[in-house]
């Protein structure tokens, strides 16, 4: 009886042991951020192997800083950034030294995936070139002006221009 004992007691240490410690430097925490700007609201999607601690974003610079800390020397990082907060050529700085991320877009996210070393606090700087609520102002105007259009054109053909 105690060597069956025994063997289960030895079993469940081996399989319950990594429930309490870290399985990998490669696991991901996720955290979702939300943008607000230009009267929009954008969800910034991090999984990532750190702790974002917080975010800062300038729509005059098109850029999106992410204020990190990390228990782990080789840091990843995957972001999902709406393309309507910032996209285009996109440039990256980590501590102020830029690196090369991968980066895929579909119409409606950038998907950029990041390594980087360095343990403790660091700045991830993501600089895009454009900014898109920043055309916003100008849509409405244009929408105003086109409905405006089409109201006076409609009068105008209702009435008919016949000599009585």
């Amino acid at each position: 009886m105690r060597p069956i004992l025994f063997l289960v007691l030895f079993c469940s240490l081996l399989i319950f042991q990594p429930a309490f410690a870290q399985l990998s430097d490669r696991t991901g925490l996720k955290q979702v951020f939300v943008i607000e700007t230009g009267g929009y609201r954008f969800p910034v999607e991090v999984v990532s192997n750190f702790n974002v601690d917080r975010t800062e974003f300038s729509a005059e610079e098109k850029k999106l800083i992410l204020f990190i800390s990390s228990d782990t020397e080789n840091n990843l990082v995957e972001l999902q950034i709406p393309i309507n907060l910032i996209n285009g050529e996109f440039t990256f700085f980590v501590n102020d030294q830029e690196i090369i991320p991968t980066i895929q877009s579909s119409e409606d996210i950038s998907f950029i995936f990041l390594e980087f070393e360095g343990d403790g606090s660091s700045k991830i700087e993501i600089i895009g070139t454009t900014y898109l609520p920043e055309f916003a102002q100008i849509a409405s105007l244009i929408l105003a002006g086109s409905i405006a259009s089409i109201i006076i054109l409609n009068r105008f053909t209702n009435y008919s221009f016949k000599k009585v």
